[in-house]
């Protein structure tokens, strides 16, 4: 394992559970993130490469990320995909991921564009990094 990881071993992707109305289940979420804590996972990357995030608004991302630490998970066992379209808004994820005690988060690279340039992406996530003050690893 690496020195310097600030997540080692098992890292599961989590699937957000939801109501049949298609709102976020945080009991059950929270039930599965305990099971998979229990059965041998280190970290857990919610709303990261299951991909049911891109369908969730600002306010929900937020509201998981506190409810899942509410429930007792704790938050440097969470590595949460905090990537959208929008700089200003992965940057509030990110500020608020970190507020909560999570020490890295997952940022996709911006999916709004088909192939974008090496230049594009540097600029994308130099700018996150930028605003979001180190507030935690990307």
């Amino acid at each position: 394992m690496l020195k310097n990881a600030i997540y080692g071993g098992v890292n599961a992707a989590v699937l957000t559970a939801m109501h049949d109305d298609l709102s976020v289940d945080l009991d059950r979420t929270a039930a599965h993130c305990k099971w998979l804590l229990a059965n041998g996972c280190n970290g857990l990357a919610v709303m990261g490469t299951t991909g049911e995030a891109n369908s969730l608004g600002i306010a929900e991302r937020i509201a998981i990320m506190e409810g899942l630490v509410e429930r007792g998970i704790a938050p440097r066992r969470l590595m949460p995909g905090v990537g959208t379209p929008a700089i200003p808004d992965t940057v509030l994820l990110t500020r608020k991921a970190a507020e909560l005690g999570c020490p890295g988060v997952l940022v996709l690279p911006p999916f709004f564009y088909k192939n974008p340039s090496e230049d594009g992406l540097f600029a994308y996530y130099g700018e996150v990094i930028e605003r979001s003050d180190g507030a935690a690893k990307i």
